[in-house]
């Protein structure tokens, strides 16, 4: 599937703008499947800066669009059997600012899928201001660090330090993250 992006986007050109978005909107609307090989596409035709840049913003208008679709459905078909979750009526009590770092945290961890954090933002009394600065601010530094993966296997004989060092620290970040969460559990 990487090479079919790459060859589409090095083909077309400055026309494969519009595709790339819409291929990273559409991953981003469905919520749940991995955006790596858009954003490795968009490194290998347009460089780490511009392919970052258009990898975050498909990433935001599919998760805009999701969350603005989701408010809209729910309230359309009037669904309201959520609002009695005990999570949700706890989220509902947060300020905007608690939401917003709720948000920003959640997009922050790495093993939250989009769509989870879209459904629980839509599904809550979070405003549209609160979702785009959270979600904004919160997808940099894990797209971020999908760039630098990305651009240090491309280029692997000059970033192989880079890289290895890259790994093992996502590697012990990984299993600190894990043993805490189990000593958590066993409290």
């Amino acid at each position: 599937m990487l090479d079919f992006f790459v060859s589409l986007f090095k083909e077309w050109g400055w026309l494969a703008i519009p595709i790339s978005l819409l291929v990273n909107t559409i991953i981003n609307i469905i919520g749940f499947i991995p955006s790596l090989f858009i954003t490795t596409a968009n490194v290998i035709v347009w460089g780490p800066w511009l392919g970052g840049f258009l990898s975050w913003c498909g990433e935001m208008l599919g998760s805009i669009i999701a969350f603005m679709g989701l408010k809209k459905g729910i309230h359309k078909k009037k669904l309201n059997k959520h609002e009695q979750w005990k999570w949700v009526q706890k989220i509902n009590s947060f300020s905007p600012k608690q939401r917003f770092l709720s948000i920003l945290l959640a997009r922050l961890a790495p093993f939250i899928p989009t769509g989870a954090v879209n459904i629980t933002a839509a599904i809550t009394q979070t405003s549209l201001l609160t979702f785009v600065l959270a979600t904004a601010i919160g997808k940099i530094p894990s797209l971020a660090l999908e760039v630098l993966i990305s651009y240090d296997i491309i280029h692997i004989q000059e970033n192989w330090f880079r890289l290895t060092i890259t790994l093992i620290l996502i590697i012990i970040g990984y299993f600190l993250f894990r043993s805490k969460g189990k000593k958590e559990t066993t409290t």
